[in-house]
């Protein structure tokens, strides 16, 4: 019996099988960096950035947590000794293992 295609099931079978191989293999393959960004301000790789004004600018930066310690004075909303510091969110990496 023919499908769509002009092709047995066995055939068709071995079609899916080998485009779900090649998938798994996309998914699985690529370096351990893969979607990674750097900090902005100690130009680490990270999986995981915390978004944050930390000056008169205003500009939004991605800072590692090491960097956002000493930004933030380590408070959330800052204090009395960050008056630029303004918190805006997490970025996580969504392609890491």
């Amino acid at each position: 019996m023919s499908t769509k295609r002009n092709e047995t099931k066995e055939e068709r079978k071995a079609r899916k099988d080998a485009l779900k191989a090649q998938k798994a293999s996309k998914r699985e393959g690529g370096a351990k960096d893969l979607g990674q960004k750097n900090c902005e301000i100690c130009e680490t790789p990270s999986d995981l950035l915390i978004r944050c004004q930390v000056d008169e600018r205003a500009q939004w930066y991605l800072v590692c947590g090491k960097c956002w310690k000493t930004v933030s004075g380590g408070v959330v909303d800052g204090d009395k000794d960050h008056p630029h510091y303004k918190y805006g969110g997490l970025w996580k990496n969504r392609r890491k293992d």
